[in-house]
């Protein structure tokens, strides 16, 4: 709390020279720098959806976090991507996808859109069953998900996932709930608060360099997606834990020891509600275990994958 407060300061002495929204890039720019040949655009809800897919085999959805975009599985992708059909997309309000029209950012709104977005790109293919995979906000999803939908659901990992009630949050996203500074946070979140946020995420500040900072902050940018944080973190993210229990489908957590946000006893208490899940916890590693230990948090997933399909 103290840090958040400590941080507006800074934020309120800042606004005196910078005005609002001065970090605002041009969205054809911010497409074709954080775009590739890989990139494409699908109408979902009234939004243009980024995603990417590669790769061939049984389908593994990937999907990001809070502020962050489909470039976080980059590393899953690479050593995924010869044996699976990998599929990857920016959220609502995250990334070169953009705000939702009707600022629907409610969980059981993502569950929809991603069964939408389903619908529109893979359903059709014939391919009706998938591996899924979140972090974060994402795990959130992707649990709430394999509730609605336990037909299409092989398998689920929870990797640093939201999914009990938070004593607090990260600081950007706490500033974000409070009235008035939610206006503020819409309008102006300067870099070095980005770089900040990013050295609590990871553990290893090596990894902080300035192209991560860079991205984080301008795909923040993208048009609509600061005024859209507000709404989306003041979405009712930290509830129904009470049904994790009822999760059926076959279970692996992976968690950061060092992560912050997400204590690693969270971890353990997926593992006690959720009946048959496995559990790996990775030593010095923070909230995003895919990006930091990227190859053992793969080979972990690859041998949960190969053990499911043995027991068929």
């Amino acid at each position: 709390m103290f840090k958040a407060f400590i941080l507006l300061l800074a934020g309120f002495s800042l606004a005196f020279v910078l005005s609002p929204n001065s970090g605002a890039l041009e969205k054809e720019a911010l497409i074709e720098k954080y775009s590739n040949e890989q990139s494409k655009f699908i109408p979902v809800n009234g939004m243009q959806v980024h995603y990417r897919d590669e790769g061939a085999g049984e389908l593994v959805l990937l999907i990001h976090g809070t502020a962050s975009s489909l470039h976080t599985w980059d590393q899953w992708t690479q050593q995924l991507k010869t044996d699976y059909r990998v599929v990857r997309l920016d959220l609502p309000g995250f990334g070169l996808t953009g705000p939702h029209p009707q600022n629907k950012y409610e969980v059981q709104d993502d569950v929809q859109f991603i069964r939408n977005f389903l619908q529109a790109l893979i359903m059709n293919d014939g391919q009706n069953q998938l591996h899924l995979v979140g972090n974060s906000l994402g795990g959130r999803i992707a649990w709430q998900y394999s509730l609605s939908f336990p037909e299409q659901v092989k398998s689920l990992t929870l990797m640093d996932a939201l999914g009990y009630p938070q004593e607090q949050w990260p600081p950007a996203i706490e500033m974000a709930q409070w009235p008035v500074l939610d206006k503020i946070v819409a309008n102006f979140s300067p870099r070095f608060m980005f770089e900040d946020g990013l050295k609590e995420v990871y553990f290893d500040d090596a990894l902080v360099n300035s192209q991560l900072v860079d991205r984080y902050f301008q795909l923040a940018n993208f048009p609509g997606n600061m005024a859209a944080f507000p709404k989306r973190v003041q979405a009712k993210l930290d509830t129904q834990s009470e049904n994790i229990k009822d999760i059926s489908v076959p279970t692996l957590i992976q968690w950061g020891a060092r992560d912050e946000y997400f204590p690693v006893a969270r971890a353990y208490d997926f593992k006690r509600d959720i009946k048959g899940a496995q559990l790996k916890v990775y030593t010095d590693i923070g909230h995003l275990p895919m990006e930091e230990t990227p190859q053992q948090s793969v080979q972990d997933f690859r041998l949960f994958i190969a053990d499911l399909m043995e027991a068929q």
